[in-house]
């Protein structure tokens, strides 16, 4: 018996880690957690309850139909408007234009679906940018590299 007070102090101590952990766990982990998958039920009704910020497809079109009829007639028919611009619910409210529409003029933007890919689909336009301006790997490509050619309408339908 003498022995074994060292077995006996550890399986005191890991009872009491057990412990602890499930009487932490009670009150760490939300009440409605689990009740219908493996998340909080409540965040659903919280973001629910969010006000919306981005319009629906053709929310754009209402105002600026000449706009959309270009962009419907191009390559980039299918690329929603807030993925350039901002969202709408920063430019229009309650059918009022509250301010100007923000625009992301960055290579990065284009870059996203535009950069030299091997797995990209052979439809999409790609462009090694480097290559494309003619830079070294040491010269910094200019923030707004893609829209200085291929701004204005050609944006929406280049």
């Amino acid at each position: 018996m003498e022995h074994t007070k060292h077995l006996w102090r550890i399986a005191l101590l890991l009872g009491l880690l057990l412990s602890s952990i499930v009487v932490v766990r009670h009150f760490l982990v939300p009440d409605s957690f689990g009740e219908e998958g493996y998340y909080r039920y409540d965040a659903l009704f919280e973001e629910s309850a969010k006000e919306l910020i981005h319009g629906a497809p053709d929310a754009c079109a209402e105002c600026h139909d000449d706009v959309a009829a270009v962009k419907a007639a191009g390559s980039h028919a299918a690329v929603r408007c807030e993925v350039c611009h901002a969202p709408l619910a920063t430019h229009v409210k309650d059918g009022e234009v509250v301010a100007p529409m923000k625009i992301n003029r960055s290579y990065k933007l284009c870059a996203l679906c535009h950069q030299r890919l091997v797995a990209r689909p052979a439809g999409i336009a790609q462009v090694d940018l480097r290559e494309h301006l003619e830079l070294g790997p040491e010269d910094a490509i200019p923030h707004e590299a893609c829209v200085e050619c291929h701004g204005g309408d050609s944006a929406h339908n280049p």
